[in-house]
Order: structure tokens, then sequence, then C-alpha cells
């Protein structure tokens, strides 16, 4: 008996010891105290993944459609099969445009069936969502077409990562005006849903040549070492109401340091270096219109000087510019006496030294698809023996890919993100293979990794497990319906992760350890 009572304090002992050398370890870092850093150990009800999930997931969202009785803009709630990498706005546009209506709320269009262009998926970048209609919404009038925008932005703006929605047609900005000159601007979410009374205030602002124009627009500024473009609103004036005062304004705008942009850039001062006025003519076929850029030589000095390559440049310009001009196809491009009549990307995340020939010098927005980026949150170790968020620019169909997300994990701080002086959470050695499979279980994300973690971090203090441990944890509760995170090693939740986190908890996102 006396043996057995031994044996209790002396676990009893070790215990309390192992307790305050954790409590020492982790006194650096910030915790909350009103949040779980875990949840308590729980029976496994998911096995664990093998390979990456192909099953889709159920989800609530809101469609924004019209009252069948007063025509407002009125929330409809539906429940939607959503991939489980991939952003949930295109699945709910999708189904805004196939909802047929009811006695209480009507479709977007009685007649006409909306679709996205093919080959199109909604772009999001630095909070804005492009969204690219079929050619079929050409056939509706200009007031349908302001209606079916507004329900677009509406529907988007639920999520939190999305601000801005651009709604193009077959590539291009369809106006507000039949003639195609008056832009729509970047559309944030409606106050109410009174689209009458906004649509007679939008459609009868002064079209007057002399008149000036204000509106948001849509900038796409070349980042991340100059690896492509990604987009940040900003307000253009426009002196008078032109397509050629639009042009210098957007050109205006671009140019300089971006106001809110998270990596710094400094585009050169386009405006001073146009060697003549933008021309703008009508393309052959009745195609959509033709911006004729003209720039000093010495523009090709300054984009070197500014670490921008030409091409990074090129798509910047035709980004920007068929956003918000309206009806505009593509534009061309002569510095000093070159056309501009091919490219050849250098340093992309995807189709680096891929030349993109532009026919008769035309440059159209669907051959610069692979510089778009976005946005994605990272956490590394800080000096202060806790993480720091980071945003880092990488191709904006990858942002909401679990897979892609932890293997920038693996590869560590870089000199293209926002924050600097951070050191990498996860062991050197680790590799994408070892992401045995991902998959989503309702609000969980499941994450089955290799037992070489465990290898490579047995060298791991306490601290540095959790700084691990939560840096995956964060990354993947970024996005908004993910809220726990379940990890396996080697197909097992048996045991700690590599010293003292319990793998059989439910991992939840940790504010506390973010500094």
């Amino acid at each position: 008996m006396k043996k057995k009572s031994n044996s209790k304090l002396f676990r009893l002992a070790a215990l309390l010891a192992i307790l305050t050398l954790l409590s020492g370890c982790m006194a650096s870092i910030p915790v909350r105290q009103d949040g779980e850093q875990t949840l308590p150990p729980v029976a496994t009800q998911y096995p664990a993944p093998l390979g990456d999930a192909t099953d889709g997931l159920v989800q609530s969202v809101l469609l924004s459609l019209p009252n069948a009785r007063t025509g407002r803009l009125e929330y409809l709630q539906e429940r939607l099969l959503v991939s489980h990498n991939r952003h949930p706005a295109e699945y709910a546009i999708r189904r805004l445009f196939t909802y047929s209506g009811t006695t209480q709320t009507a479709p977007l269009c009685w007649e006409t069936i909306l679709s996205l262009n093919p080959g199109s998926a909604i772009e999001i970048s630095g909070g804005t969502a492009t969204v690219n209609l079929g050619p079929s919404a050409l056939s509706i009038s200009d007031q349908e077409r302001y209606l079916v925008s507004r329900a677009i932005a509406n529907t988007l703006a639920q999520w939190g990562d999305i601000h801005y929605v651009n709604v193009l047609i077959n590539n291009r900005q369809p106006g507000l005006d039949t003639a195609a000159t008056m832009p729509v601007g970047s559309l944030s979410r409606m106050s109410d849903g009174d689209i009458a009374s906004l649509w007679d205030a939008v459609s009868r602002k002064p079209a007057s040549a002399g008149s000036p124009y204000t509106a948001m627009a849509t900038l796409y500024y070349p980042v991340s070492a100059g690896r492509g473009i990604v987009a940040a609103p900003g307000l253009v004036s426009s002196q008078d109401h032109s397509l050629t005062g639009f042009v210098k304004a957007l050109l205006e705008a671009l140019s300089g340091q971006p106001e809110g942009l998270p990596i710094p850039v400094r585009v050169p001062d386009l405006l001073t270096m146009l060697a003549q006025e933008p021309v703008i003519t009508e393309a052959a076929g009745a195609t959509g219109r033709v911006i004729q850029l003209h720039f000093h030589e010495n523009l090709n000095e300054a984009l070197i000087s500014a670490g921008i390559p030409r091409s990074v440049m090129m798509a910047s310009l035709t980004y920007t510019l068929t956003t918000f001009v309206p009806l505009t196809s593509g534009l061309t491009v002569t510095i000093g006496q070159e056309p501009i009549m091919a490219v050849v990307p250098a340093g992309l995340y995807e189709g680096a030294g891929e030349e993109i020939l532009f026919e008769n010098g035309l440059m159209q927005r669907a051959q610069f698809n692979h510089f778009l980026l976005n946005y994605c949150t990272l956490y590394f170790a800080n000096a202060q023996g806790s993480l720091s968020a980071s945003l880092r620019p990488i191709p904006y169909y990858q942002a909401y890919n679990p897979r892609y997300l932890l293997g920038q994990l693996m590869l560590g701080p870089l000199n293209t993100d926002s924050t600097g002086g951070l050191a990498p959470v996860l062991p050197e050695g680790l590799k994408d293979a070892d992401l045995l499979g991902l998959t989503r279980q309702q609000d969980m994300a499941l994450v089955n990794i290799s037992g070489k973690l465990r290898e490579l971090s047995k060298d791991m203090n306490a601290q540095e497990e959790l700084l691990m441990v939560y840096a995956m944890v964060n990354t993947l509760t970024q996005q908004g319906t993910v809220r726990r995170v379940l990890l396996y090693l080697d197909g097992q939740q048996e045991g700690a992760v590599v010293h003292t986190l319990d793998l059989s908890g439910a991992f939840l996102r940790n504010e506390g350890i973010i500094q």
C-alpha cells in the first residue's frame, strides 16, 4: 500500500513540475483569458483524410433578389453545396442566376438566362471581386443590368473579404448608359434595397463633356517584387466627362504610392511620361473600344528603377483600364518608337518564361490572368515569442486552398511579405508530400500530416511547439468558414504533437497568441 501511495505522489509531483515548466516557457506569450487554446480531448468522429477531399460542403448563403411585389432588393437564404478549397462566392452567383422565383421573390431576369462568361471564374483580389458575365447579359436593358450588378454586389458583400464588386460582360465594362459613356465603377453593398430610386439618381448624372466625374475604381498595382498585380480601391476624379478624361484620371490614380496597400510600391508618374494624349478608337467588328497609349522612352528606365518588369506594368494598365472605361476590349502601348507586340514574363508564380503575343499589338484582359494575385494571411514567430500576421501575395485562385496555404507556411517568411523580421514556425525539411490529406467536415478542417513532423520537431521546446501548431491553426481559420482544426500524425490522434499539446483535441483559433 505504501509503495502505491509513493507511486501516486511521484506522478503528481512530476505533473506539477511539468506544468510549472510549461508556464515558465510560455510566460512571454500573451494568451487571452477568455478563450481556450484547445478543446478537451474528444472521441474522434472522423477518420484521418488520405488525399484531399473532392466532396463539397453544404453552406448557408444569402442571395440578393428583388421582391416580387415592390422590386426592392431583399435577402433570401439558401443552402448550397460548395467546394472546401474554393471561395463560396462563385457558387452563390451561379445560384443567383438560376433562381426561378416565387410569389414573394422574383428572379433577376424573367426572360434572359444569365451565366458567367465561359472559362471565367470570379476574381477576388485585395478585397475586390470581379464577376465576368456571359454575352447574354448584353440583351437586357441598362436598368436591368444595373439591378443585376447591384444584386451581385449585395450577394458578395456578405463575406468579409469582399468590399467592392466589378461586373463585366464578356471581359468588358458595359457602362451605365446605352452609349457606354458613363462608367459604373466599383460597387459596394447598398444600405437599403430601393434599387429604383438609386437607378433614378445615377442615371440622371450630368453627362455633358465639361462636367466633372468622380467614382470608385479598382486599381491594379504591381506587387510582390514584380511577380504580379493586386487590386486596391481608389476614388478617381476626371475633370471632364469624357473617355479620354477617364483614362488620364486612372493613370494619375495609379501613379505613386497607393494608400492602404500593405506592401509598398511606387508606380512611375504615368501622366508626365505620356508622349501624347490617349487615343480611343472603336475596334473592328464592333467588338469594343481600343485605348492607345504612347509613352516617352524614359518609361523604360523608370520601370527598371522602380523594379517593375515591363510585363507586369502592361498587366497593371490592361486590368485597370478595361475594368473601368466602358466597352474597352483592350489597349495598345508604345514606348518611345517601340510598339509593344509581346512580353516574356519573368518571376511569375505560374506561366513565367512563356511569351505572350499581342495580335496587332492589342493587349486584352484575359491574356494577363496569371498576373492577378490576392493576399493570404500567414503567421510566423516574432522576437517577442508570439505570432505575427503577415500578408503574402499569391495567385488569386489559390487563396482559399488549404494545401497551398500550408505550403506557403512551410516556405517560411519571404521578402515579398508585408511584415519583416519574422522567423519560421514549421521545421525545415517538411514538404508538400508530408501533407497526407486535407478535408472539411462542417466547420472543421482535418489535416493529416506525416509523422515526419514530430521527428523534425523533436528539438523544439514547449513554446516553439505552441507557435508551430497555432501558426497552422490560425492560418487555416483565417477563412471565416473554418473555426476548428483537427490534426492527425500518420493518421492518428494519439499523444502529443511533440511534447505537450494533446493531438486528440480540436484546436480553436487563438487570437491571444498573436501580437
